[in-house]
């Protein structure tokens, strides 16, 4: 059975200088408690900005993302939320959270 993760939303509007987060559900199923967060630009291809751990609250990122210093994850009620602190018009993105369980794989 493939795992479903909810995102309300993928894109939001932010003024430059402000902080963003985004929140991803339905975590718990996720083996390990492992979430990966995705930026998703215009006429690109998906790059994986940070793998966190619901669990531990541990952040992982070291995927090269050119902008990686700029996220921050962190443990909401049933799932977690990528966090950007300081808006910058680079980070015009969608973003997305997928995991894996044993078995399947799942995206939002």
């Amino acid at each position: 059975m493939a795992t479903q993760l909810i995102q309300d939303d993928l894109t939001l509007t932010k003024r430059v200088g402000r902080s963003v987060s985004f929140s991803c559900g339905g975590t718990d199923q996720c083996d390990g408690g492992y979430v990966y967060w995705y930026q998703k630009k215009k006429s690109e291809t998906f790059k994986v900005i940070l793998r966190f751990r619901t669990t531990t609250s541990e952040i992982y990122n070291g995927y090269n993302h050119a902008q990686n210093v700029d996220f921050s994850a962190d443990r909401i009620k049933n799932g977690c939320k990528l966090i950007i602190n300081e808006v910058k018009l680079d980070h015009l993105a969608s973003y997305y959270c997928s995991c894996r369980k044993s078995g399947s794989h799942s995206q939002r």
